[in-house]
């Protein structure tokens, strides 16, 4: 027995050392942009992060080489630590950067991330693909900080299962890590042939953006940067307006990256390497996809004409398009759009993207799901009132039980999703004080549950720990989809539940 893991100790242990040869390859493709961007002293910082990551993962593979499968359980509870860890051997650049740099009075927007849990907050924003920030200034950052930013959000896109599977050849436990991560179906039957077509897609996309960026009118670094962190549907800028600092090419540019990634890249296979482009309007969640995006774009426009007189198209069509794909890149400040807005963005970054694709939120798969079930009903009742009455202990057949369990797994799903979203506000309207507008707080609490990164202003490295805190938990919650987070209280609460208790009268050895 290995502590609250049980008899999976082993195997939990050996994948998390797998999995911490992400972060530590990742400092190390680093160092070399470091030197080419002239800035020499950050090198230091990620070598040391890259040990910090390949010491204790090598030694932790080797030494439990030879553990044994794991079930769906271990998996969720791997894939729940992994999802900690990561994040925290971030944090390493930003502390020894800021550390560095505030020996000789760097930049106010460096020594923000020298607490070690804004770091933290920054660095789990940014695997996870959120996008809020603790940095008020991103052009102020020392390059090397820029590209860790965005890079964080680009294998976050992707997501770090699928790096860790790319740099270790799957094996039979690899299928129950890929599910736990929130991913739900394969592209091909191999698992590894799977991971190949993310990622030759997700590298196609990813210079397309950067071209069409570069060529409406960014630098070739803001294009670099922006290309990466927009596929990834991440949010992370390193301009201090986000997206409002470019024109209306560039954000028109960016409107398409972040639909391109709201796409799964199952969609993306298909039309590329056998040319169904019938699929942008087959299948049930594309067209909900598209069809919210026009929808959305128009009532928010109408909005923003009732509350402010100017409709502002193109900015209600950038910010609709960031919240449902879950981008969080922004071209307007939010504080200053009205309330209802607020609640149409909410639901946007509610809802999310495709399955399968870069996107947090809830997902269109399971949204489509609920509202024809919703829909079924309404209409069964209205033309068959009396099938009220009958009794129907189980479905008829074995297509109706499987309609009727993903039905249920779906409304399940959207009920913890509310209910994250509804406990993370109140707790918001602790930590952010007696200003803060109900609005505001269910903004913030939508957009760190659903990974989106859009705020109203109540990210900041002023707010209270509590409310950091409670941001990072949602964020990481939102990223596992919930249930995984669940499993390892349950697994943690069993593990304290079973520990050895003193028989009445008997005394520790201590106190002997």
């Amino acid at each position: 027995m290995l502590g609250p893991l049980g008899a999976h100790g082993r195997t939990v242990l050996r994948d998390l050392g797998v999995v911490l040869h992400v972060p530590g390859l990742m400092a190390l493709a680093s160092v070399p942009i470091c030197w080419a961007l002239g800035e020499g002293y950050a090198v230091t910082a990620f070598i040391v992060t890259a040990a910090a990551a390949l010491v204790p993962g090598q030694a932790l593979y080797r030494r439990f080489r030879q553990a044994e499968s794991m079930g769906l359980r271990q998996a969720m509870v791997t894939a729940v630590l992994s999802w900690g860890l990561i994040p925290l051997i971030g944090t390493v650049p930003f502390l020894l950067v800021a550390q560095t740099l505030g020996d000789s009075g760097g930049p106010e927007s460096v020594q923000a991330l020298a607490p070690l849990l804004n770091a933290f907050f920054e660095s789990m924003s940014g695997f996870t693909s959120t996008g809020l920030t603790m940095v008020a200034h991103p052009s102020d950052l020392p390059a090397s900080l820029q590209w860790w930013r965005s890079f964080m959000q680009w294998i976050g896109g992707v997501g770090v299962i699928v790096c860790m599977l790319s740099v270790f050849h799957p094996d039979g436990d690899a299928y129950r890590l890929y599910f736990s991560e929130g991913r739900e179906q394969t592209i091909l039957p191999d698992l590894a042939a799977t991971v190949r077509t993310i990622w030759w897609t997700y590298l196609l996309y990813t210079a397309l953006a950067m071209a069409a960026l570069w060529v409406s009118g960014m630098s070739w670094w803001e294009a670099v940067n922006y290309g990466m962190t927009g596929i990834a549907t991440g949010g992370f800028g390193i301009t201090d307006r986000s997206l409002a600092d470019f024109g209306a090419p560039s954000r028109l540019v960016m409107v398409s990256v972040m639909i391109i990634g709201a796409i799964s890249f199952a969609t993306h296979y298909r039309i590329l390497r056998h040319g169904q482009v019938n699929l942008l309007w087959h299948g049930r969640e594309i067209r909900a996809l598209f069809a919210l995006l026009i929808l959305g774009s128009v009532l928010l426009s109408l909005e923003n004409g009732w509350h402010d007189g100017e409709p502002a198209w193109l900015d209600s069509l950038f910010q609709w398009t960031s919240a449902l794909t879950t981008s969080g890149f922004a071209t307007v400040d939010l504080s200053l759009w009205g309330p209802t807005a607020h609640v149409l963005l909410s639901i946007a970054m509610i809802c999310g993207g495709m399955s399968g694709a870069t996107t947090g939120g809830l997902k269109l798969r399971r949204v489509t799901l609920l509202a024809s079930g919703s829909y079924a009903r309404v209409r069964g009742v209205a033309l068959h009132p009396w099938r009220l009455m009958e009794h129907k202990p189980m479905a008829d057949n074995e297509a109706e039980r499987h309609a009727a369990r993903t039905l249920e797994s779906a409304a399940i799903m959207a009920l913890l999703w509310l209910a994250a979203i509804l406990l993370g506000a109140i707790l918001l309207l602790h930590a952010a004080g007696p200003g803060a507008a109900l609005d505001d707080v269910i903004v913030e609490a939508a957009s760190a549950v659903g990974n989106v990164g859009l705020s109203t202003g109540i990210t900041d490295p002023g707010l209270h720990w509590s409310g950091k805190v409670g941001l990072i938990l949602m964020m990481w919650m939102g990223r596992l989809e919930i249930i995984p987070a669940l499993v390892l209280v349950a697994a943690l609460g069993m593990a304290l539940y079973h520990l050895p208790r003193l028989r009445p009268g008997q005394r520790s050895r201590g106190g002997e």
